[in-house]
């Protein structure tokens, strides 16, 4: 397991990252497209990717789960998956999507469909919380790890990054 601090690290150095591809991406995106054609783009992310996986098949310590012992059935593995968790994120996630690409763009923010797109994602992350304090499964994100001073920094730090990173692509 990799301990805590290692983690927010490795976060950081993410954020970083991400930060860094979506103030530079874009246009270094465009100045390939534009010199050598766009099917470079695609092209030039090929040896980026290999050394990416290369690198964190080196670095990455894959822990080993409770879910690869030998002999346990695929009933057994079933019932450690958190199901109703990722269905509740997954829903609540393209409710909230929903509602920020109607409110603005094809309708105003004060639409009542754009309203309840949002409140109702909200309703919906709440209850996916509530899933996972009760959940027997493996959860989605285990809430221990948001408790303490870090993971609330980490937090902030990755909602002001993407505000960021949004902000410069607009």
């Amino acid at each position: 397991m990799i301990p805590f601090q290692r983690r927010g690290m490795y976060q950081a150095m993410q954020n970083g990252i991400f930060g860094f591809g979506a103030i530079c991406g874009a246009s270094f995106g465009g100045s390939v497209a534009d010199t050598i054609g766009w099917r470079w783009c695609f092209l030039l992310q090929v040896p980026v990717s290999i050394a990416a996986l290369a690198l964190g098949y080196l670095v990455v310590r894959n822990p080993q789960s409770s879910l690869h012992i030998s002999g346990t059935s695929f009933r057994e593995t079933w019932t450690k998956v958190d199901f109703s968790g990722a269905f509740l994120l997954v829903v609540a996630i393209s409710v909230q999507l929903v509602g920020l690409s109607l409110g603005g763009n094809e309708l105003p923010w004060s639409s009542p469909w754009v309203i309840t797109a949002l409140v109702g994602s909200v309703v919906l992350l709440g209850l996916f919380l509530l899933v996972e304090t009760r959940t027997t499964a493996i959860p989605v994100i285990p809430l221990r790890l948001l408790k303490g001073r870090l993971p609330v920094a980490t937090q902030l730090a990755n909602v002001c990054v993407g505000l960021s990173a949004y902000a410069v692509s607009v």
